[in-house]
């Protein structure tokens, strides 16, 4: 057994002892089976098992300037300066490495990412498939326009069937195949059971697909990046309009999943709301298995008949939740309270399953990205026609608006990529990472005046704008309310 497999073993057996102790279900989508899951080796079409390869023919990658000075350490990387624009940038610092030769080493040929995401095992599959799919949209895409000079990419998605006790051994298998990378693993507790290992490995981990404020901690997990806009920054903003809407105060009820997913919301939530004059009047939960209508959870916040509800279900939960606050409001006449559900229960699909009762909801854009199904958006924006265009000649029509987050991650990947293979390193595991931390980029789906930014310790993730939009039952789509919410930004 080789030293990898002894501390991925290690990691796996502490990961099952703590998911035992705690209870704790999936983070964002349904309870799944927990039968093996493993990876392949397949093509990209859509439905395809867990894994991808895609190639391209290559031109010349531009040739690299500027040598960086040291002039600052840090505990988890370094400050330099010169490359980007000049400025101080955060490096990595490959000292405690268990191989610094190969953090450091240039990656040529092929760049294999891996990923691990719930491609079987019952209703987040279902609900994550199409996010796979995008990724594996984009990376063929990518491929074929030649937008890593020099490399060709592959993509190896494992499936761990969004059970965070089988992502240890997805990863084991991925490490043992070469990747060279991790992005778009899907589920907080998923990521945080190969966080540890990852970063010993000097391994890049990078574009979480969660929003946990975890995904912060540059100095202790230097290799570990998030994707997605903070969950915690998501619940300021809700109180905040909720603020505006109601300038003479409202009445709240708070309405949670009992896990760390839920008590991130609830804690930012309850925290914005005092000093914003909110009183919150009724707190409920539900625990993250629970797939029974919340009739009692229901029953109680309608008693008290608050301004506004703080929702935060799970996955098949969040069409459940809204059929059970339609029967609750017709019991209570004349209550008509305005609902703020969180972003990841804004699928079209999601929404769609509740019908009417979706209708009027506020949430906000999830990583700032534009509804691509709107027809006025595709008319608006060459780039979200050519992503139809280009889903829809896959065969990917029907997952459009879901597998933006895929494409999304998929595009922003690649863009690391070359800005690393760019750097007067070159593309190593180090440069990846430190790539991901300097950047600054506008993402092809992402509305106007969204920019993804990273710098090292400063600004630790790429996402904090927010725009807070409406659901529209009768279209499907989404309309934006305000202006981008530009206030939690950190650089």
């Amino acid at each position: 057994m080789t030293p990898r497999q002894s501390r991925l073993l290690a990691a796996l057996a502490a990961t099952s002892l703590l998911l035992a102790a705690c209870s704790r279900g999936p983070e964002e989508g349904e309870e799944v089976d927990t039968t093996d899951g493993g990876t392949a080796t397949t093509s990209a079409d859509a439905g395809a098992a867990p894994t991808t390869t895609a190639e391209t023919e290559t031109t010349e990658a531009s040739e690299d300037t500027a040598v960086e000075t040291t002039t600052a350490d840090t505990e988890g990387g370094e400050t330099t300066e010169g490359g980007g624009g000049g400025g101080a940038e955060w490096t990595v610092s490959t000292d405690d490495c268990i191989d610094p030769d190969l953090a450091n080493s240039p990656i040529e040929g092929t760049v294999s990412i891996g990923s691990s995401m719930p491609l079987s095992g019952g209703v987040a599959a279902t609900a994550f498939g199409p996010v796979a799919e995008g990724f594996r949209a984009y990376i063929e895409y990518a491929n074929e326009q030649g937008l890593l000079p020099e490399h060709e990419v592959s993509l190896n998605i494992g499936d761990d069937q969004y059970d965070a006790a089988q992502t240890p051994n997805v990863v084991n298998g991925l490490l043992d195949s070469g990747v060279n990378l991790f992005s778009g693993i899907i589920g907080t507790p998923n990521n945080d059971a190969v966080r540890a290992v990852l970063n010993e490995e000097c391994v890049p981990q990078i574009l979480a697909l969660t929003g946990s404020p975890a995904w912060g901690e540059v100095a202790d997990y230097p290799w570990t990046t998030g994707g997605l806009i903070p969950y915690n920054i998501e619940a300021e903003a809700y109180a905040q309009h909720i603020a505006e809407q109601f300038p003479d105060g409202a009445t709240a009820a708070l309405f949670t999943v009992a896990n760390e997913f839920g008590e991130v919301y609830r804690t930012a939530f309850e925290a914005a709301a005092e000093e914003a004059g909110i009183e919150i009047v009724d707190a409920q939960t539900i625990e993250a298995a629970d797939s029974a209508p919340p009739s009692a959870q229901l029953n109680s916040i309608a008693g008290n008949q608050p301004d506004v509800i703080m929702a935060v279900p799970l996955g098949a939960q969040c069409p459940t939740f809204m059929s059970e606050l339609a029967n609750a409001k017709a019991v209570q006449s004349g209550w008509d309270p305005q609902v703020y559900i969180t972003n990841t229960c804004a699928s079209p699909l999601i929404l769609a399953v509740a019908g009417e009762a979706a209708n009027g909801l506020i949430t906000s854009a999830s990583a700032g990205l534009q509804d691509v199904t709107n027809p006025e958006v595709a008319a608006a924006d060459p780039d979200v026609q050519a992503y139809i265009d280009y889903m829809t000649n896959r065969g990917n029509a029907d997952i459009l608006s879901t597998a933006t987050a895929g494409w999304n991650i998929g595009e922003v990947t690649v863009e690391i990529l070359r800005q690393a293979a760019e750097s007067p390193d070159g593309l190593t595991q180090a440069s990846i990472i430190n790539a991901s931390r300097n950047f600054d980029y506008h993402p092809l789906l992402t509305r106007e005046g969204v920019d993804y930014k990273m710098a090292g310790e400063e600004d630790a993730f790429y996402a904090e704008d927010i725009q807070i939009v409406q659901y529209d039952a009768a279209t499907g789509f989404f309309t934006d309310i305000g202006d981008l919410i530009t206030s939690f930004r950190s650089s």
